[in-house]
């Protein structure tokens, strides 16, 4: 039973420049909280071709060798790399400002790249994320962990909580941690549909939105296919009517737009908003077929 457990547990990635503190800082909160912790961000692993990197990160994922690892820099720098990393497990961004991590680093050539509009702090701002990189990590990641100010042991007393929450919240159920748990109570409560066939339905929901926020889509794109999903569970409870079933046939209500013309009616007659219903509606009928 313990195994079970530690395998829905994701093991945590620790992104950040070089001088964010993943190797320090990473290395004493997994001390303190006696989780096993490996350092890829060293100078020797950053200076092998990415191939290389990524057979080595891949030798401690398959093993399960680690709880937390530390990312090495031209590793993070590629887009499908940080993809592929995030579906793996949790990506939590470590972001000190920039003038700080630049003389930590003790590297000469320039890791950030200063906006021209901001005129403090070396163009990075005072929060030290008025850069391209920021945005970039901060997009790619899961939680992002800012150190500005932060002393050493402010900081190890920071990442330990994330990676407690982090660890905590994989044990929770998918509607839980897609924030859909609402959903069951208020359907419950609106249409005559027993609830065990709604907990079905709004576990496949969640499963989808969780699915995307590893693939890394934007809180824009995620709050469409929230709405979109939402409006169409609305609708399936309203006319489809689904008294009983396996949880096959009751998700085979999704396996096209449903109800596209209530969608216009009740919610959106706008051709924009109709072709996002169909084509978020699409994604999640895609999904449930490539689950079974």
């Amino acid at each position: 039973m313990e195994n079970k457990i530690e395998d829905q547990i994701p093991m945590i990635f620790l992104c950040g420049p070089p001088g964010s503190g993943k190797t320090t800082v990473g290395a004493k909160a997994c001390q303190n909280l006696e989780l096993r912790f490996i350092d890829l961000s060293t100078p020797e692993i950053d200076e092998k071709p990415l191939s290389s990197q990524k057979e080595i990160c891949m030798e401690a994922i398959n093993n399960r060798s680690a709880d937390v690892i530390a990312l090495p820099w031209s590793f993070q720098e590629d887009r499908s790399v940080r993809k592929w990393i995030r579906s793996l497990g949790a990506l939590l961004l470590l972001w000190a400002h920039p003038l700080d991590m630049q003389a930590r680093s003790g590297r000469s050539e320039p890791l950030f790249t200063p906006s021209p509009r901001i005129k403090t702090k070396g163009g990075f701002g005072r929060n030290g994320t008025g850069c391209r990189e920021f945005r970039r990590l901060n997009n790619a990641a899961d939680e992002v962990l800012l150190l500005i100010g932060r002393s050493l042991d402010e900081a190890v007393d920071d990442l330990e909580g994330y990676i407690v929450d982090i660890r905590q919240e994989a044990l929770e159920p998918p509607m839980v941690r897609a924030g859909l748990s609402d959903w069951v109570d208020d359907w419950y409560e609106d249409y005559d549909v027993r609830k065990d066939i709604i907990n079905i339905v709004v576990d496949a929901m969640a499963r989808y939105i969780l699915y995307l926020q590893s693939e890394g889509k934007s809180p824009r794109t995620l709050s469409g296919v929230y709405s979109d999903l939402q409006a169409s569970g609305m609708l399936v409870m309203s006319y489809d009517y689904p008294e009983e079933g396996t949880t096959s046939e009751i998700l085979d209500l999704f396996s096209f737009p449903p109800w596209t013309i209530e969608f216009k009616r009740k919610f959106s007659n706008s051709p924009n908003a109709i072709a996002r219903y169909e084509r978020n509606l699409e994604g999640f009928a895609n999904f449930l077929k490539s689950s079974k």
